[in-house]
């Protein structure tokens, strides 16, 4: 099963892929350059930047993803996935983990009542740079987009209740 981004942002993708792909080559300077004549390793920083690899790597693959199957949020930390069946709408609603910026996100209604906030979101003090922060206007396209996706699935025979 393929599962593909909802809303690639390619922009912020970009940039976090560069971050990984420094963090990595730094750690790889230094470690080669303790280990070729150095007394001591650099371990504290090796681990450092690892870590900060690890975390540009981690950052780059947030986001809401599809398939035939459901849907999946991936976060920092871990990822749920839901079954289409498992899934009653998707809508645009207020931000609730960043009210600060104010703007809204786009929410997963399930079956059971649960509402979960995904992390495709546009804020209103943000600008809307293409690639990299969503415009009001696209954070309703993908809300049309996966609406379409869920039709399709509650048509298919091979997704039924």
């Amino acid at each position: 099963m393929k599962w593909r981004r909802v809303a690639p942002r390619w922009a912020m993708m970009a940039l976090f892929g560069c971050l990984a792909g420094l963090g990595a080559l730094f750690a790889l300077i230094v470690l080669a350059d303790s280990l070729k004549g150095g007394d001591e390793t650099h371990w504290v920083a090796v681990f450092v930047l690892l870590a900060w690899a690890t975390a540009a790597v981690r950052l780059y693959r947030m986001d809401l993803y599809v398939s035939t199957e459901g849907i999946r949020k991936r976060g920092f930390l871990h990822q749920t996935t839901w079954s289409w069946a498992a899934i009653h709408d998707f809508e645009v609603k207020p931000m609730a983990k960043l009210k600060l910026l104010g703007g809204d996100a786009v929410w997963i209604r399930l079956t059971n009542g649960a509402q979960i906030e995904t992390t495709l979101h546009h804020a209103e003090s943000m600008p809307a740079v293409r690639g990299m922060f969503m415009a009001e206007h696209e954070l309703h396209e993908v809300v049309h987009q996966l609406r379409g996706a869920l039709a399709r699935s509650r048509n298919s025979p091979r997704v039924r209740n």
